[in-house]
């Protein structure tokens, strides 16, 4: 088996690599480190003329005869057998590791250092007390502003508002109102606004109340009777039959007559016609809304009586 030179069997197989390149061997990248070092111990040899002058491999003349061939064994192929290979790298392996260990016992300073200077994650406890600091800051900005903000004032004054017999009575109309009107007052397409694809904005299609239908009887006979049976008589009843004694409309015959009222008209059909259909389709829930709305305000005028006494 050939020998390789002692210098070139003490340098590791990535600094036998890079010595390669510099040198200009070819292939040595297929090599292992003992074929490696025999075929870089041929090529310096054989270029002895143009790298004994190079500090990279100087020490490999200093301490090898020039002169001297590689020896070679007689009959014995140049291709060392893969056992022998297979041992060669586990030897490698075990002085890299054996330099590894020396090195790091030799520097614990350095080792330690770079620990510290490693950032630890902080502990669930640090987590939470931050998670919670957090939160009570959010919530003392949150309620500051809503303290110095006229919005408790005005959320107070709109619930007093509403809070009223008046106002249940009002809220009910409008809803049978709004409903009547997709029916009387239907929308016509004005145009459409174009689409605005940067904010993933559609086109939208701009309708508005055809205001043409107020002078049809289309719009007036169906309003009327509404009107009629849901306004004028329960405050004509309410006005007549008055529970307060007091002046103005009392608030439960008001809701006792409109239900009245409905009951006769739509119910038993006291008043025929096609305003009648279309009264009953607007408003919501039809005559059955009509009396859950006139049930709704007669509990809450009640209720209110029996509060004022």
């Amino acid at each position: 088996m050939a020998t390789a030179n002692a210098w070139l069997q003490k340098q590791r197989k990535s600094d036998l690599a890079e010595m390669a390149n510099h040198v200009g061997l070819k292939n040595y990248e297929k090599y292992k480190k003992t074929d490696l070092e025999i075929a870089l111990e041929e090529h310096l040899r054989a270029n002895q003329s143009s790298l004994a002058k190079d500090p990279r491999v100087s020490p490999f003349y200093q301490g090898v005869d020039p002169a001297s061939p590689v020896k070679h064994n007689p009959g014995v192929a140049e291709k060392p057998k893969r056992r022998q290979t297979i041992k060669s790298r586990d030897e490698v392996d075990t002085a890299d590791n054996s330099i590894s260990t020396a090195l790091a016992t030799r520097t614990p300073s350095r080792a330690l250092a770079l620990a510290r200077s490693v950032p630890l994650p902080p502990s669930p406890a640090v987590l939470a007390n931050q998670i919670d600091a957090r939160t009570s800051s959010m919530r003392n900005s949150i309620s500051e502003y809503v303290a110095t903000s006229p919005l408790p004032g005005t959320m107070q004054s709109i619930r007093s508002s509403l809070s009223t017999v008046t106002s249940i009575q009002v809220l009910t109309l409008f809803i049978e109102a709004w409903g009547l009107r997709s029916q009387v007052l239907p929308l016509r397409y004005l145009t459409t606004l174009p689409a605005v694809p940067a904010i993933g904005l559609g086109e939208i299609a701009i309708k508005i109340p055809d205001l043409f239908a107020l002078l049809t009887t289309a719009f007036w006979g169906p309003v009327g009777l509404w009107y009629a049976t849901s306004i004028a008589l329960p405050l004509l009843g309410s006005w007549f039959i008055n529970l307060k004694g007091e002046g103005g409309h009392d608030t439960v015959s008001f809701n006792a007559v409109k239900a009245l009222v409905a009951w006769i008209v739509y119910v038993r059909g006291g008043v025929g016609g096609e305003s009648t259909k279309i009264v009953e389709k607007g408003v919501p829930g039809g005559t059955m809304g009509m009396l859950i709305g006139a049930m709704i305000g007669l509990l809450a005028g009640i209720y209110d009586a029996i509060l004022k006494r």
